[in-house]
């Protein structure tokens, strides 16, 4: 009996042992798994926010490129424009907005202008301080009972955080958001923008902003959390630490399970915060650490038993106990890993996956389903959800109709609008003995896949089109190393190269030989990458040999971060014209060579007329002065006078020759462009007038004279030649008036006048007026050569402008000019 007892007792004592240290094994690997469950919780809840975000993200891309593609943006094209967004599930979303980026100087010009698109009763209130503003000018409201969006023409520049949101989307191009709190620590919506561009020029058009309350958002997105969860947080970071924005409480309970992950709204990376207790997690929530060690403890009683009252039979009996205990370890375990590999699975596919019933109610669906088919769904049949959700056909008009999709064996694949997005239902009927009992649905978004699609067989269709329309054209396309990776028809007909022969290979074969040798393909590029893109103007080489001349661009096209993707070389073939201005070119040189001659025989005509002529005038002037000082007492009055009118003679021809060399040297001189002081010009003149005016009552009346451009030398003379004749014309009146002035022009030049109430003369001869030797006078009358007028045409018209004027007989005359007004950056010495 001792025996046995001892056996009995070492029994009790090893089971106990064994039940325990099993017990706490057991409850160890609970814990663990709890913390595995918790992170998949956490990895789901993750992606349901990001999926959520995600949305709206997409959603504002949806309304931006349906603004880029009307004409102009106005409240009728912007209710059209943002429809589909009212239909889409957008939990916390308030309002979708058209914003308007105003400068300060025209704020006013903004608010007439919208007013006009269809808000007439708009008014833009600025924010002070500011040089640029910010908008909401037209609005879809999605959630009328949501506070927090600001009204229509407040300058959303007030904040800080939205403005930096609005520099980010225009700077980069993406959707932004802005942090939910203002500068004194308020919490506030979300603001996400997403930049608005003219199609035609690139020009920027404004933003389209949807404002976010983000607990409805949170609330929306995220299930309430079961009984395993105690709370769900999403904080922000505002520079000083986390701050928390949105939070879901579940069920009290523990609080020794936490986990933090991030999560990405927009350009805005926050964190979600998991609270959850160890003992509430599937894995640990059971008593299988209990019933271990109680099931060890009756283990133990009955093998204690068995080994009492079974001695002789004890090793079968423990046999048979161990056998049977390793079993219930073995199933278990597998158990446990089967259940968490399917909650894995389940929880972390990128599909929504569900079930159903006979009857339509959902059984089970994954968070993907459920951020498909919104919360709503789970509460009603599967009958109902077209009405419910408004679940399309593919066409996006016609409502779906549900078909019987249940029956015993059937498995179809269908394509739908649900919410405004394209999904991919693939769906399996259930069968039990032989009858339907529900069905398995597999739900896959393929909207941005089918809009990837169609964007990228757009693209390509509107690429050929190009390509192929620009008849006189040739257009291909380079990678950054300069192969060819496009051909177009027009590039063939150009180059004589068939598109298999050319795509892949270097486009040097279209240069000459020693435009390779010297490097300028592999400049030309370099140029184009550093500048954005390259004028192209020299000859090239067709398939042929033949050689043409081509003139175009070549342009780089660059990815995202700025890296060169490639060129676009654009080209035309300018033969023709190159081929005028060669012929251009050798009519010039031969008219400045024939220009040279000319004036080479004009220089020679002026030195014969200098010395040759000059001489004799000089003798007869000469000699009649002699005769007149030695014999002029034998001569009567009459002889007397006879030589006074040859002298007068010889004296007006010697005029006569300095005014003609004057005439013919001045197209000669070199012409000097700088500032010339009309005013100054006029007063020293007016000085050196003195003597001609004598003793009369002449009044000079000058205005304001505005600088011109021009060479003072010659300009010298205009001045003076049109005061001596205002002074010589008006001398037989008794009180004679002189008025110099300018007024300007609509081109931007200075118009002159010289006015006096003289002589005058008859317009019926104006044409007359500035021609060599050419008078509207008397000799007897007035004196003077008949070259003044016509050297003062030639200068004003040698520094571009003109010269013409307007009389009546014996009311005077006035005499207009023009000149190039001066500018201190046009002050430069002509050659």
């Amino acid at each position: 009996m001792v025996g046995v007892r001892l056996q009995v007792t070492g029994v009790v004592l090893l089971g106990l042992l064994a039940s325990g240290g099993a017990g706490l094994l057991t409850h160890r690997v609970e814990q663990e798994h709890a913390g595995q469950v918790l992170d998949r919780r956490v990895t789901a809840a993750q992606d349901a926010v990001v999926a959520a975000g995600q949305r709206y993200v997409d959603a504002l891309r949806l309304t931006a490129g349906a603004l880029e593609a009307l004409p102009e943006v106005d409240a009728d094209g912007f209710t059209v424009a943002t429809a589909p967004v009212g239909r889409l599930w957008l939990p916390g979303a308030t309002s979708v907005d058209f914003v308007a980026a105003v400068p300060d100087a025209g704020v006013a010009a903004a608010q007439a202008d919208w007013r006009g698109r269809g808000v007439p009763g708009l008014t833009l209130t600025p924010a002070q301080g500011h040089g640029r503003h910010y908008f909401p000018v037209l609005r879809r409201t999605i959630d009328a009972t949501a506070a927090g969006a600001v009204p229509p023409g407040t300058d959303l520049a007030a904040s800080s955080q939205v403005t930096e949101a609005v520099e980010r989307a225009e700077r980069v191009g993406l959707p932004a958001a802005s942090q939910p709190f203002a500068e004194s620590g308020e919490e506030r919506p979300m603001v996400m923008l997403q930049r608005v561009l003219d199609r035609s020029g690139g020009a920027l058009r404004g933003f389209v902003a949807m404002t976010v309350h983000l607990p409805a958002f949170f609330a929306g997105t995220m299930p309430e959390p079961s009984g395993e969860l105690r709370a769900m947080t999403l904080g922000v970071f505002d520079g000083s630490g986390l701050r928390p924005v949105a939070r879901i409480d579940g069920t009290a309970g523990g609080d020794d399970l936490r986990r933090s992950v991030a999560v990405q709204i927009a350009d805005q990376r926050w964190q979600l915060d998991v609270v959850a207790g160890g003992d509430a997690l599937v894995g640990s929530e059971g008593y299988l650490d209990e019933g271990m060690f109680l099931a060890g403890l009756v283990l133990t009683l009955v093998t204690a038993l068995l080994v009492y009252t079974l001695a002789t039979s004890r090793r079968r009996a423990e046999d048979r106990v161990a056998g049977a205990t390793a079993e219930l370890r073995v199933a278990g375990a597998v158990a446990r890993q089967q259940a968490m590999l399917r909650a894995a699975v389940m929880d972390t596919i990128g599909d929504g996956v569900l079930v159903i019933d006979r009857h339509g109610k959902v059984l089970w669906l994954n968070p993907t389903a459920r951020a498909i088919l919104g919360p709503e769904a789970v509460g009603h049949p599967a009958p109902q959800w077209p009405e419910l959700l408004d679940i399309r056909e593919a066409d996006t008009a016609t409502r779906y109709r549900l078909r019987n999709l249940l029956n015993a064996g059937h498995e179809s694949q269908v394509e739908c609008v649900i919410r405004g997005r394209r999904i991919d239902v693939r769906l399996r009927s259930l069968v039990q003995d032989g009858e339907p009992a529900g069905a398995v649905a597999v739900l896959r978004d393929v909207t941005a896949s089918n809009a990837a699609a169609e964007q990228l067989r757009a693209s390509e269709e509107l690429l050929r089109v190009l390509l192929d329309g620009a008849r006189d054209y040739a257009i291909y396309l380079l990678d950054p190393h300069g192969a060819v990776v496009t051909w177009s028809v027009n590039a063939e007909r150009l180059m004589g190269y068939r598109g298999e022969e050319v795509v892949g290979g270097s486009y040097t074969r279209f240069f000459t030989a020693e435009d390779v040798a010297e490097g300028l393909p592999q400049r030309l590029l370099a140029e184009a990458a550093r500048r954005g893109r390259v004028e192209i103007d020299g000859p090239r080489v067709r398939k042929d040999r033949s050689v043409f001349w081509t003139y175009g661009l070549i342009t780089a096209v660059r990815n995202p971060d700025g890296s060169v993707r490639g060129f676009v070389n654009v080209s035309q073939d300018v033969s023709n014209r190159k081929a005028a201005e060669l012929v251009i070119e050798r009519l010039n040189a031969d008219l400045e060579q024939r220009v040279e001659e000319r004036t080479a025989d004009l220089e020679s005509f002026s030195y014969s007329v200098s010395h040759d002529l000059r001489a004799p005038l000089r003798a007869i002037d000469g000699f009649a002065k002699m005769l007149a000082l030695e014999h002029g007492d034998a001569l009567d009055e009459q002889g007397r006078r006879y030589l006074g009118r040859i002298r007068a003679g010889a004296q007006r021809m010697g005029e006569l020759i300095d005014g003609l060399l004057a005439f013919s040297q001045l197209q000669r001189q070199e012409l000097t462009n700088q500032r010339v002081r009309l005013a100054d010009l006029v007063a020293d003149v007016w000085d050196e007038l003195a003597f001609e005016r004598g003793t009369r009552d002449v009044v000079l009346a000058v205005g304001e004279l505005p600088d011109a451009l021009g060479d003072p030398r010659l300009l010298r003379h205009v001045v003076a030649n049109l005061l001596g004749n205002a002074v010589k014309y008006t001398r037989d009146v008794r009180s004679a008036r002189i008025e110099v002035g300018h007024k300007v022009t609509a081109g931007g030049d200075a118009t002159y006048f010289v006015s006096d109430n003289g002589a005058g003369f008859d317009m019926r001869y104006a044409d007359k007026l500035f021609k060599v030797f050419q008078r509207l006078h008397r000799a007897e009358d007035y004196e003077g050569t008949g070259i003044g007028l016509a050297l003062a045409h030639r200068i004003v018209q040698r520094h571009g402008g003109q010269i013409w004027a307007d009389a009546t007989p014996g009311d005077g005359a006035t005499f207009y000019f023009t000149l190039p007004a001066y500018l201190p950056a046009l002050e430069v010495v002509s050659p």
